[in-house]
């Protein structure tokens, strides 16, 4: 995270105009009724981003990196083009990853595969793999979560990644699952990956691209080990989403306790960024320009993001 301005004084001073009273507004910490992003217009410098000279670490949608840890981006190839699936940051301590990213634009939003087609090919249904970018010593395989008291839970969505075979297969890397409760996983968890889906990601008319990290918590104090000792079971998940519409940014944080079910909404479990960097202790979106990433993390509008 980087510097917030500690007095209205200070900020007066050096914004001008509609634009310095709009940062004002949107900058305010807590959940809001309404709300206005912050307009590209107010790029400058950016002294938090990850290094440049790491391929894909300056995607918006890539938190600040942890040097100790691998960094990973799978991709495809895909009408030609080259599409990133996801990317991941991995401790290989756990067996589990930080935190997965990734995007949904017009191209991803489109299904050309179904997870039942698995089914006639090869895997017979399950293409469940090791990721091929891990050492094979640090990836687990499907005796880690046999007795471990949770399901293979994708973290990256399978329905996600539907616009072809190559990027669903890739959702089914160990890399990007956690062991989840089985009810968890088929319930609030998807109920809030639906959300994700059809509210925002499949509406150009509410985003033109939004950017999604993903994961469960697996720092000291957030997580059990799993009942046969070779996984972390977290205790929250959380989701930071990012929505650039026309050159305006907004965002919105997801915090939920990892139990099989609850009388929580959607909206009950909304949180802006900064709150979602102190309960997970990660730093995201620090690719934003300084000021637009002030701005818009600070904010919290469930409102705008049709949450009641």
């Amino acid at each position: 995270m980087s510097h917030r301005y500690s007095s209205f004084s200070s900020i007066l001073n050096n914004f001008k105009g509609w634009f310095g009273i709009l940062f004002l507004l949107v900058g305010m910490t807590g959940c809001s009724p309404e709300d206005t992003g912050p307009d590209e217009t107010s790029i400058s410098r950016n002294d938090n981003a990850n290094p440049s000279t790491q391929a894909y670490a300056r995607m918006l949608e890539i938190p600040r990196l942890d040097s100790r840890n691998p960094f990973i981006t799978h991709t495809t190839n895909y009408n030609g083009r080259e599409t990133v699936t996801f990317s991941l940051e991995y401790d290989e301590a756990l067996h589990h990853s930080r935190w997965v990213a990734f995007q949904w634009y017009d191209i991803v939003n489109e299904k050309h595969w179904y997870r039942s087609n698995w089914y006639s090919t090869s895997w017979g249904g399950d293409p469940f793999q090791a990721d091929p970018k891990l050492k094979a010593s640090v990836c687990p395989d499907r005796s880690y979560f046999t007795g471990s008291g949770g399901v293979r839970g994708h973290i990256c969505a399978s329905e996600d990644r539907v616009y072809s075979r190559d990027a669903n297969e890739q959702t089914f890397y160990y890399s990007n699952m956690s062991p989840m409760d089985y009810d968890f996983n088929g319930g609030f968890w998807m109920d809030l990956e639906i959300a994700v889906r059809d509210t925002w990601a499949y509406k150009a008319t509410f985003c033109d691209t939004l950017y999604v990290v993903k994961g469960g918590t697996i720092r000291e104090g957030e997580y059990r080990i799993s009942n046969n000792g070779r996984l972390p079971i977290p205790k929250h998940y959380f989701m930071a989403l990012l929505c650039r519409k026309s050159g305006t940014y907004k965002s919105i944080g997801f915090w939920v306790e990892h139990k099989p079910t609850t009388t929580s909404t959607i909206a009950d479990c909304a949180v802006s960024i900064d709150q979602l960097e102190q309960l997970t202790g990660m730093d995201f979106f620090c690719n934003l320009p300084d000021k637009i990433e002030d701005a818009v993390e600070a904010s919290c509008y469930p409102a705008v993001w049709g949450l009641r």
